[in-house]
């Protein structure tokens, strides 16, 4: 009889970790490593496609001051033209810029905070599970 309960409570001890809600720890985790690469990829995206306009933009406005002038006078007008829309370029640019950074940025928080609770009550949900079944197996052996 204490033979059968000692393999009885070997069997318990054995399943009072449930794989089970491991596996959803580890697809929480996957979860949001895919959500915050598809946050950094998209932010990437945006990036690169801001400064190629940017870029091709600063060129034509190089192209536009770079022209042959009829009168001398014209070329500090057109000096003045270069330095505003090269300005106005910069500072869209700047705009752009911060935008994309700041969606991803607070995106990504608020991510971490929702996977962080998600894994903190699934650890604690499993060992209080586990602790319940630890509870019934020393029961049992006693």
């Amino acid at each position: 009889m204490a033979k059968q309960n000692q393999k009885s409570a070997a069997n318990d001890i054995q399943n009072l970790f449930d794989p089970k809600n491991y596996q959803n720890v580890f697809k929480t985790w996957a979860t949001t490593n895919e959500r915050l690469t598809e946050l950094m990829v998209g932010a990437g995206e945006r990036t690169t496609d801001i400064t190629s306009e940017t870029a091709k933009e600063a060129f034509s406005n190089l192209r536009d001051v770079s022209q042959v002038r009829d009168e001398p006078a014209e070329y500090g007008q057109a000096y003045s033209d270069f330095v505003q829309k090269q300005m106005d370029l910069f500072m869209r640019a700047a705009r752009s810029l911060a935008e994309v950074s700041q969606k991803p940025s607070t995106e990504t928080a608020e991510l971490a905070s929702e996977a962080g609770e998600q894994i903190t009550g699934t650890i604690a949900a499993n060992t209080e599970r586990a602790t319940d079944k630890a509870s019934s197996v020393v029961k049992k052996a006693a």
